[in-house]
């Protein structure tokens, strides 16, 4: 091979050998790069990529490092023969304090799609109990009375009748809501950023429990915002650490983003007296609040405490029905009132204008039947048995100095680790046993305090999770 383009990024963050040596690894991967296939030279390389050429360099040893490329003295370097998909997802283990979050959480990603791998590092809703057959059913009862008012433009804010369904579900929570005051987004992160927008600017904060969803904290800090961190007990927000970063007014706090029921990564579930200390404490500095919601519905264990937005109708709430029904909804919203809510709306029709019409229709005819509490009723003991099996496998195979939370609800499990376990270490040494985990490192925006990783019961039957969790024990 004499030429070998790659797009390089020189604004992110991940080095540019990295940027080499991942595209060559993927190209060798996917057989654009045949085994046996010779390299360009490393100061030909570097010319064709205007790169310095030890740039290449680093590239190629990180690749040989990897497997995917063997040196023959005095004749160059080429694509390592017999190169496989498993031979090529585990990459060499970086040293701890070189680790960059944004490629863990891409690597994590990819290793739930990787043929073969029992993925617990990520946590999607199980494909089986998905209710593609009776949706379908409320998709087809919506085209045969909607005709071809199905195929056209929404409303930004949403169909109607959908937020009205959406308002009589959220009745059984004890929250009184106007269909006028809900906005349908595409999933809980459009909400998110479309709160995120309306609430602050470039250079604002956001104060929110860590760890946090990676998918949260990362769109903050793409919109500018500066994240802030309180620390969580299994209770709910330690205050202490939560007063103090309310008092730290130097940075222009703006809004207070929180998870109440079923947290992700830990599980936790806030006691009904932490609730209504914590709302106590943002009146007193009078902060907005945001609660997501995305877990709510997944309640295994007894009746679902109040939600903040019951106990103040001032709260902004962000559901989705993403987890709990289907992903490929793409079906979120955001409750709130007055101009807050118009600005949201003018802030969605310039990002995303008119919205999908079909299965807005059909989702609100999937709720006026009674249809979702069915599916509800359905899911929720699978469910409660995958955790129940991941838990009861963890207190037989794991070491007896580990501690994890024990959720009632959501879809996550939070372990953590003695100092003389590396999270890092485990989470390459699980992928060479074909078995995916998420280290905390990706649930911080900066560096992370704690020695720990999440699992997720949610995709892979109880059989599956007891054989992952034996294997993840004897690497303990």
């Amino acid at each position: 091979m004499k030429t070998l383009l790659i797009p390089l990024d020189t604004n992110a963050t991940k080095p540019l050998y990295l940027q080499v040596a991942d595209y060559i690894t993927e190209a060798a991967r996917n057989g654009q790069l045949q085994s046996g296939q010779q390299l360009p030279p490393s100061r030909t390389l570097a010319d064709q990529n205007s790169v310095h050429r030890s740039t290449i360099i680093n590239a190629y040893q990180e690749l040989k490092a990897r497997g995917v490329l063997a040196s023959k003295p005095g004749s160059g370097s080429y694509i390592e023969k017999g190169l496989s998909e498993s031979s090529s997802l585990v990459q060499k283990m970086p040293a701890q304090d070189t680790i960059q979050t944004d490629e863990l959480i891409a690597e994590i990603r990819r290793m739930h799609w990787s043929e073969g791998m029992i993925s617990l590092g990520y946590g999607p809703p199980a494909d089986e109990l998905m209710p593609v057959e009776d949706f379908d059913r409320s998709r087809q009862r919506v085209l045969r009375r909607d005709g071809k008012k199905t195929a056209n433009y929404e409303h930004p804010q949403g169909y109607y009748p959908l937020r009205q369904a959406i308002c009589a579900d959220l009745v059984k929570q004890g929250i009184q809501a106007d269909p006028n005051d809900v906005l349908i987004t595409n999933g809980v992160l459009e909400g998110v950023s479309l709160i995120s927008r309306a609430l602050a600017a470039p250079g604002d904060s956001v104060l929110t429990e860590l760890p946090q969803y990676f998918g949260n904290w990362t769109n903050f800090s793409y919109l500018g915002l500066n994240v802030r961190g309180f620390d969580l007990l299994e209770s709910g927000p330690d205050f202490a650490s939560l007063e103090a970063q309310l008092q730290d007014a130097n940075d222009r706090l703006r809004f207070v983003f929180v998870t109440a029921d079923h947290q992700n990564p830990l599980g936790t579930c806030w006691t009904m007296p932490a609730r209504h200390e914590f709302l106590k404490m943002m009146n007193k500095y009078d902060i907005p609040v945001v609660e997501d919601a995305t877990y709510r519905d997944l309640t295994y264990d007894g009746m679902p405490h109040t939600p903040l937005r019951a106990l103040d109708p001032d709260v902004i709430y962000v559901g989705t029905f993403s987890h709990s029904l289907m992903p490929g909804l793409r079906i979120g919203f955001v409750l709130c009132h007055g101009r807050l809510r118009e600005h949201i709306e003018r802030l969605k029709a310039i990002s995303s204008g008119p919205v999908e019409t079909l299965n807005q229709r059909a989702l609100a005819d999937f709720l006026s039947t009674g249809e979702y509490e069915r599916h509800l009723e359905r899911i929720i003991p699978v469910y409660r048995s995958r955790r129940d099996a991941l838990l009861n496998a963890m207190q037989t195979h794991f070491p007896a100095d580990l501690r994890w939370t024990k959720p009632s609800g959501g879809f996550f499990v939070w372990v953590w680790l003695p100092e003389r376990i590396s999270a890092i270490d485990l989470f390459y040494r699980s992928l060479k046993k074909g078995i995916s985990i998420a280290p905390a490192n990706i649930f911080y925006p900066g560096p992370c305090p704690q020695n720990a990783f999440r699992l997720a019961f949610s995709h892979h039957s109880e059989d599956v999770l007891t054989r992952a969790v034996m294997e993840i024990g004897q690497l303990l």
